[in-house]
């Protein structure tokens, strides 16, 4: 791959609408994304409400995101070998029918002291989750053509920003209005018609799983080949690491219940407060990436230019929710956040896609999920401790997120920077590629890489 150029040609990408009308697999893939994402909300805002009703803790709360969060940082390399060595579909079907089973087990949880029970089920299902998703992500490349991978992966990001939106104001409903049981019971549901939607792409499709089983010696020399690969790879490596930065704000899955906490006292108006501000987060969500690639395009320097603003523009959305003391202003600030964290979300993933090697991809995204896990949790450890043993307010813990959260993006800015200034001066550190035949490139910094 070489550097894109202005007058180059490329074939156009379908919109976000044709491509699901036309590409039946990658149709199947979506919808079982779709219904296990929708599900996953449901789950959130029942396990906030049960922990909630159990213990009011801020500790309790941020402890069940560090179980939801940190089992992926150790399932990750034993899940990227197992994705780039067998059948990514099975995988994904497999991750499903377990997480069915591990939720219903929910329901056993009684009384304060099943806290235990909570946190087991939580780390279970997270662990199955951190299959999953990589899983996802590796096989797209796969279902659709190298043109439309920024479509689908702004598709599958909007997805993930609607399904926030909707399923988590659908949680609060169902809890608040049928109760947390039966949310669990929708919830468990949800993944076996996820596991039925994906057992229906084809087979075929996965033409490299055969090969890259043959490839395979031993799991632990494919995970030191993967580490390799990704540290010989700088561009690729950067990229992976983007997701890590915009984990430095996760500590607001914490905060969210607990500001809800402080607006509510009843618990039905608790369980609605949270899925209200976890919807303002999916709204912007769903329309950061769309608006961006409608309003300036997916070239390589809208791409660049635009992950570098989402980490400012979010960190000035969150220092504005210090100065909102209601349930709206909060909200507003949370979609705003959002809109722009989705944006390096989106953009990192469609990158990476374009980048790296087929084979290497479910490594590539087991770390990059893996490290991203580790970094949230302990913001949402750090949230907890700073509120209950150090007596923080929520509107300084909001404050010194928002500063933490400019320091990647100025490490993106510096790192864009260094790039373009080796590729200006003629240096690369992989040799540069014949150009893509099909004319599409829109990556922002491929001179440095050595695919």
């Amino acid at each position: 791959m070489v550097l894109s150029s202005a007058n180059m040609e490329s074939p156009v990408p379908k919109s976000y609408l044709t491509l699901l009308k036309t590409n039946r697999p990658f149709r199947k893939l979506w919808y079982g994304q779709v219904i296990s994402e929708l599900g996953d909300w449901l789950n959130t805002i029942a396990i906030y409400s049960l922990i909630l009703e159990l213990s009011g803790s801020g500790m309790a709360l941020a402890s069940a995101m560090m179980a939801k969060l940190l089992p992926i940082f150790f399932v990750s390399p034993i899940a990227g070998v197992i994705i780039d060595r067998a059948s990514r579909k099975k995988v994904m079907i497999a991750s499903d029918v377990l997480r069915f089973l591990i939720v219903l087990c929910f329901l056993l949880v009684d009384d304060p002291g099943d806290l235990w029970l909570v946190y087991t089920l939580v780390v279970l299902e997270i662990s199955m989750a951190g299959f999953f998703e990589p899983a996802r992500s590796a096989i797209i490349p796969s279902l659709i053509e190298r043109k439309d991978l920024v479509t689908a992966n702004a598709l599958s990001g909007s997805t993930w920003s609607v399904m926030l939106a909707f399923g988590a104001a659908v949680g609060g409903l169902v809890v608040g209005l049928l109760g947390i049981r039966t949310a669990f019971i929708l919830d468990a549901f949800t993944f076996l018609l996820s596991a039925w939607f994906i057992s229906r792409i084809p087979n075929e499709l996965e033409k490299s799983a055969s090969q890259r089983k043959k490839q395979n010696q031993g799991s632990y020399k494919k995970f030191i080949e993967g580490m390799r690969y990704l540290f010989s790879e700088p561009i690729i490596l950067g990229l992976s690491l983007l997701k890590t930065g915009l984990a430095v704000s996760g500590g607001i899955m914490t905060l969210i219940p607990l500001y809800a906490h402080q607006l509510f006292t009843s618990p039905s108006a608790i369980s609605l407060g949270i899925g209200v501000m976890y919807s303002a987060r999916g709204v912007g969500a769903a329309i950061g990436p769309v608006l961006v690639r409608k309003f300036f395009g997916d070239s390589s320097r809208v791409l660049q230019t635009a992950i570098g603003a989402g980490f400012f523009l979010g960190a000035a959305s969150y220092a504005f929710m210090v100065k909102s003391n209601s349930l709206t202003g909060a909200s507003v600030c949370l979609g705003l956040a959002t809109l722009f964290g989705s944006i390096i979300w989106v953009y990192s993933s469609a990158l990476i896609h374009m980048e790296a090697e087929e084979s290497f991809l479910g490594r590539i995204f087991s770390t990059e999920l893996g490290i991203l896990t580790l970094v949230m949790g302990v913001s949402n450890w750090a949230v907890g401790f700073a509120v209950d043993r150090l007596g923080l307010s929520l509107e300084t813990v909001v404050f010194w997120m928002a500063g933490l959260f400019t320091i990647p993006g100025m490490l993106w800015v510096g790192f864009v920077l260094f790039v373009h200034r080796r590729l200006k001066q003629g240096k690369s550190v992989g040799s540069v590629s014949p150009v893509d035949p099909s004319g599409f490139n829109p990556l922002p910094m491929t001179g440095l890489s050595k695919k």
